[in-house]
């Protein structure tokens, strides 16, 4: 996955991750999806996409405080998601030469791009516009022609529509790339909300108490500092 930042290590091979049955954007268990079966408004089975959440170690210390979160960005900047442009393999293939050595199989997990239109930019630098926000994880199509969704854990995909501070690294070919403790969502009255399962990080903690343009005042102070 070269070019993505490592603030996560995965800890198995996918094919062995938890299998969650997903319905749209929500997950269920067995049960309750045995349950959906047999309901006369659920799915019907080619809807319905297999979940493979991959095991994920995160660099937790990175969002120890504001400051830190702060200083291990490259860009912190308000956005909002306007579009799934697509995704993209983790590898690229080699241009010419002897074939690489085959990689393991969760180095080619897929990578979603969402188009993100900057709002605000508070600390670093961006160009004016949008920008692409890639996420590890997506839809792959089996060579039987089923489908199957992979996530890593903790790491919801973000939500076209919703705006998010981003605290962002920079990748060569000019897109970002964010932890899922490096995306707060903003509300419509301004105030800032963690990730689900993220809420208890001291950025997270901290940012959360604060309204926007509060928060986006003490990262901007912090980045001068």
């Amino acid at each position: 996955m070269s070019g993505i930042k490592a603030w996560v290590v995965l800890l198995s091979v996918a094919v062995f991750g938890s299998f969650v049955v997903a319905c749209g954007g929500g997950a269920a268990d067995s049960n309750s999806a045995s349950k959906a079966a047999t309901s006369s408004a659920a799915p019907s089975a080619s809807d319905v996409v297999p979940e493979i959440e991959v095991p994920a170690l995160w660099a937790l210390g990175d969002a120890r405080d504001v400051q830190t979160l702060t200083d291990t960005a490259e860009a912190v900047f308000r956005g909002k998601v306007v579009a799934l442009k697509g995704q993209r393999p983790s590898l690229t293939q080699p241009s010419g030469g002897a074939p690489e050595a085959p990689a393991p199989r969760w180095a080619d997990l897929p990578v979603s791009q969402f188009e993100v239109l900057i709002e605000s930019v508070v600390s670093g630098t961006l160009p004016t516009g949008t920008v692409i926000l890639e996420q590890i994880g997506g839809v792959e199509t089996r060579p039987d022609g089923t489908r199957v969704r992979f996530k890593l854990e903790h790491d919801e995909p973000v939500q076209v529509g919703q705006t998010y501070l981003f605290f962002a690294s920079l990748q060569d070919d000019g897109s970002v790339v964010a932890p899922p403790f490096g995306r707060m969502n903003v509300r419509p009255d301004g105030s800032l909300a963690a990730a689900a399962g993220w809420e208890h990080l001291g950025a997270m903690t901290a940012l959360s108490r604060k309204n926007l343009e509060d928060a986006e005042r003490e990262i901007s102070a912090t980045s001068r500092d």
